[in-house]
């Protein structure tokens, strides 16, 4: 009999909790979601800036949802603009796993131009043109998705940091390529996570210390090609007066684009006295932080654009 009333003194605790659960009438208030932006972008994709199939890029631009008949409202205001080019070696990679990486930006309210360009063996300087041309694209285009040409910041990692560095640099040397625009758009920091400095050094650390890993050797053709395009498109080879504010952030155990690279080309940027930052980890790999690493990379990131965006 005990055991019975025990059983059912259970079953009436459950049958109340589910109604409970379930009671419109309940005093208990949903928690509000602390912040929600997504509402305020709009991506359009696979944009062309150029006729091969590679040559497409994203762009997340701010303004409201209306709701029918238009649905969207683009915002008047013009905005900081991230330019942003994915890694892979110059070989590899794609836009779209880049799109995470962005969420920083977007959270701040900043537009993003999310940048494909051509890759594979044996094609450089594709890379580097299309970099070139799509920064070109968005100079011309600025104005349908309020971007702010003043406040232009170019980022990107591996193979991506070099170029957001040679892109960043190009557009302050006059009539460096066919797609210069530094005299249309305002760069005011480079964001180079572990990229390539110097082309050259790099090409030949892999080839002999881990020729599986040549990536560099597999985008350019033949070591005199190396040669060539190292002292035209390594970011060491290309630093003025001119050149804008740079952070870099790059872990110090980093086997694929040596820490030095970092290293050396901070030295350079100190004795011509360009603005920079080198965020250096003793444990930090190849694209390897920790997620409190990251929290204090990006507030680094922050601080650093805090002090030059207007």
């Amino acid at each position: 009999m005990k055991d019975l009333k025990i059983i059912y003194l259970i079953g009436m605790l459950f049958f109340m909790g589910c109604s409970n659960s379930g009671n419109e009438n309940s005093t208990t208030e949903p928690k509000e979601v602390s912040s929600f932006w997504g509402m305020k972008y709009r991506v359009d994709t696979e944009i062309s800036y150029g006729d091969s199939p590679e040559q497409k890029l994203d762009v997340y631009s701010q303004g409201q949802r209306i709701g029918e008949p238009d649905y969207w409202l683009p915002d008047t205001i013009n905005h900081p603009t991230l330019i942003y080019f994915h890694g892979g070696g110059w070989v590899g990679g794609a836009k779209e796993r880049a799109t995470l990486e962005l969420i920083p930006y977007l959270e701040r309210g900043w537009n993003i131009v999310n940048i494909e360009y051509r890759k594979g063996e044996n094609t450089a300087p594709q890379a580097v043109d299309d970099a070139m041309c799509a920064i070109s694209w968005v100079a011309k285009n600025a104005s349908s998705y309020n971007i702010d040409l003043e406040n232009i910041v170019i980022s990107g990692g591996s193979a991506g940091g070099h170029l957001a560095l040679i892109t960043g640099l190009l557009n302050t040397i006059t009539d460096s390529h066919d797609c210069y625009v530094g005299n249309q758009l305002k760069i005011k920091a480079i964001v180079n996570w572990f990229g390539v400095t110097d082309i050259a050094k790099v090409e030949n650390y892999l080839r002999t210390k881990k020729p599986e890993w040549n990536y560099a050797g597999s985008w350019i053709d033949g070591l005199d090609r190396v040669d060539n395009i190292s002292a035209s498109y390594s970011p060491v080879k290309n630093i003025t007066s001119k050149t804008p504010p740079i952070i870099t952030i790059h872990g110090e155990l980093d086997a694929v684009v040596p820490f030095d690279q970092a290293v050396t080309f901070h030295d350079l940027l100190n004795e011509v006295g360009i603005k920079n930052e080198l965020v250096s980890d003793p444990k930090g790999k190849h694209a390897g932080f920790s997620e409190k690493q990251f929290k204090h990379i990006y507030s680094r990131i922050f601080n650093f654009l805090d002090e030059v965006i207007e």
